[in-house]
């Protein structure tokens, strides 16, 4: 006796297939979120200044917090987040915190985005912007979204790294 076995296969929809591709994104995404292995402490870097010069880990201020956002100028959250920035003026101005905002633009595209979007902040003695023209910055601090903003403390320590808009003040709560 001889047992035969038909198979028969069908073609995967383009709906489905789209299905299967957007759950491996989700599966990857999730991933890399969790996986994420920020650096520990203030790593070296080199980018550069709103003027072209350049800037690395030796120019850190060194007598306060060191707060770096990563943020990309056509980015809609980071547009939100300097806006809550912006809002907290009188606070950032006082705290006792360098903060170094670095854009993945041109110099250009950065200042027009601090004179639309952190008009008040952009001249503190406090802030300093800054341009990751290479993209070295965003792989040597692991960054996966814009924004993403890291905290050190004045050993160079990492305190805490908050990502997304909505986390882009809770750096003050961290200073007090």
């Amino acid at each position: 006796m001889v047992l035969e076995i038909k198979l028969t296969l069908h073609p995967i929809s383009s709906l489905t297939h789209m299905k299967y591709c957007f759950l491996f994104l989700a599966f990857i995404t999730i991933q890399t979120s969790f996986g994420q292995d920020y650096p520990k402490s203030l790593p070296d870097f080199d980018v550069l200044t709103l003027d072209g010069d350049k800037f690395s880990k030796e120019q850190v201020q060194k007598e306060s917090y060191t707060y770096f956002i990563y943020f990309s100028p056509t980015c809609g959250h980071c547009q939100d987040a300097f806006k809550f920035l912006n809002l907290k003026a009188d606070q950032i101005k006082t705290a006792d915190v360098q903060i170094y905002p670095v854009s993945s633009n041109t110099e250009g595209e950065t200042t027009k985005f601090f004179n639309t979007y952190a008009s008040k902040i952009q001249n503190f003695d406090n802030i300093h912007i800054l341009r990751d023209i290479d993209f070295k910055f965003a792989e040597t601090f692991d960054v996966a979204s814009f924004p993403t903003s890291y905290l050190y403390d004045q050993d160079n320590n990492l305190v805490k790294v908050f990502e997304g808009a909505s986390e882009v003040l809770l750096f003050l709560k961290e200073l007090e």
